[in-house]
């Protein structure tokens, strides 16, 4: 983990978190599934989060959820998990893990930060805890998990420098 910049009210990390992206189909059995390897439900509205000690699952649309881990595990028990659900006939996983970057946001000017970078709407009428989103951020296709108490932001890699650079700037002015 790596602190990108802390100010008065806003501090931002960036981090590498293990990620699984699942695609299914959402219904029982699929449902059925997940939760008999992972013992989480999987949400079943769109943009909806759940976790557990272990995992935060998100809905990211009707047929993809994306797995977080809470915390870092071995590759090889990654692997094992990632085997696990594709076992299945109705689950495709994939450790995307290395292609994304994180940014841990939290304070109470997070939203005031965040707002010069986009036009999203994180007012808590819109955008309520245990949410997910999906929208550009400083020209960045990003998806913004709305946790108890911090944000989870996700890039692609190749456009991490890019927009630590961005946080930095909207942090300074």
């Amino acid at each position: 983990m790596t602190e990108v910049i802390r100010s008065d009210g806003v501090e931002i990390k960036k981090k590498v978190i293990q990620q699984i992206l699942l695609r299914g189909s959402g219904d029982s059995k699929f449902n059925s599934q997940i939760n008999k390897s992972l013992k989480l439900l999987p949400p079943s509205d769109n943009l909806r989060i759940i976790s557990n000690d272990n995992y935060t699952l998100a809905k990211l649309s009707f047929d993809q959820w994306n797995l977080i881990f809470e915390k870092e595990i071995e590759n090889k028990k990654l692997n094992k998990i990632l085997a696990d659900l594709n076992k299945s006939p109705l689950i495709l996983a994939t450790n995307i893990s290395d292609s994304q970057v994180f940014f841990e946001i939290q304070g109470k000017n997070s939203f005031d930060i965040l707002n010069k970078l986009t036009h999203f709407d994180f007012r808590e009428k819109s955008f309520k805890k245990s949410t997910a989103a999906q929208t550009l951020l400083a020209r960045v296709d990003c998806s913004i998990f709305n946790l108890d108490h911090k944000l989870l932001l996700s890039c692609n890699r190749s456009f991490a420098d890019y927009l630590e650079d961005r946080l930095i700037d909207a942090v300074n002015y």
